[in-house]
C-alpha cells in the first residue's frame, strides 16, 4: 500500500494499493504558502429608529371628515 501526501495541499492524503486509489482530503482550503482569508466581525446592529411625534396642523384645528366649513360672520340657527 502506498501513502502519498500532498505537499501543496496539506491535509490531503491518496492512498493506492492493486491499482486503486482513494484521495481524501480534509483541511481550511488553503493552499500551502497561500494566506487564508480570514473576514472580520461585522458592525454590530444599531437599534430601531424613533418614531417621528406628530406635528399639530399649521392652520390650527384639525378638519373633521364630513363637517362642512363655516363662512364667517354667518350666525347659527338653534
Amino acid at each position: 500500500m502506498n501513502v502519498i501526501k500532498s505537499l501543496r495541499w496539506p491535509g490531503s492524503v491518496t492512498v493506492a494499493k492493486g491499482g486503486k486509489f482513494c484521495t481524501i482530503y480534509v483541511g481550511d482550503a488553503c493552499k500551502r504558502g497561500d494566506s487564508c482569508y480570514n473576514p472580520t466581525k461585522p458592525d454590530d446592529v444599531l437599534p430601531d429608529p424613533q418614531e417621528p411625534v406628530d406635528c399639530p396642523e399649521p392652520q390650527g384645528k384639525e378638519k373633521v371628515v364630513g363637517e362642512e366649513p363655516k363662512e364667517e360672520g354667518a350666525e347659527e340657527d338653534e
